[in-house]
């Protein structure tokens, strides 16, 4: 090796050791895609109905953040903020529902005013008002849905 090859070699190894020092210093990628998802759910324009939820994905990335400062890069810091991010999931897609809840109830409300118009256009009786067992309590499915164990799936035989 010339004398040249031989002084590469420590500007090389300490370009790659402040590399490696640089990438270390920022946040995790689970602690940023946490943060992300907690943006996105606050900046959503649903997020108003869903309040509780969006509250526990900003306290569950405050647990993250702080694991990650108590110890960096640790599983329970990583665990946290996967935590984090899916709260913030739940939080936009509890917001979606319940803006869906509300356009179903408006829509079957509309479609009941158009029958009993055309009844009384048409000299019908108005038809009998809908049984409120038809409605579906999405909430209260849900929790009963959360409650129940998870079910399993038979073993499938291999073909």
């Amino acid at each position: 090796m010339t004398g040249r090859g031989r002084a590469a070699i420590p500007l090389a190894l300490s370009l790659s050791l402040a590399g490696c020092a640089r990438s270390a210093a920022g946040p995790p990628p689970e602690l940023v895609t946490a943060r992300a998802a907690v943006v996105q759910a606050q900046d959503n324009p649903l997020s108003q109905l869903a309040i509780a939820e969006l509250k526990q994905a900003e306290q569950a990335l405050a647990i993250a953040e702080r694991e990650e400062r108590k110890s960096p890069r640790s599983p329970s810091a990583r665990d946290a903020a996967y935590v984090a991010r899916r709260r913030a999931q739940c939080s936009l897609l509890s917001a979606l529902v319940r803006a869906n809840q509300s356009a179903l109830v408006r829509a079957r409300q509309s479609q009941r005013a158009a029958e009993q118009q055309r009844a009384r256009a048409g000299g019908e009786p108005a038809p009998a008002a809908p049984d409120p067992a038809d409605d579906v309590d999405l909430d209260s499915a849900l929790e009963r849905a959360r409650m129940r164990p998870p079910r399993m799936r038979p073993q499938q035989s291999a073909r």
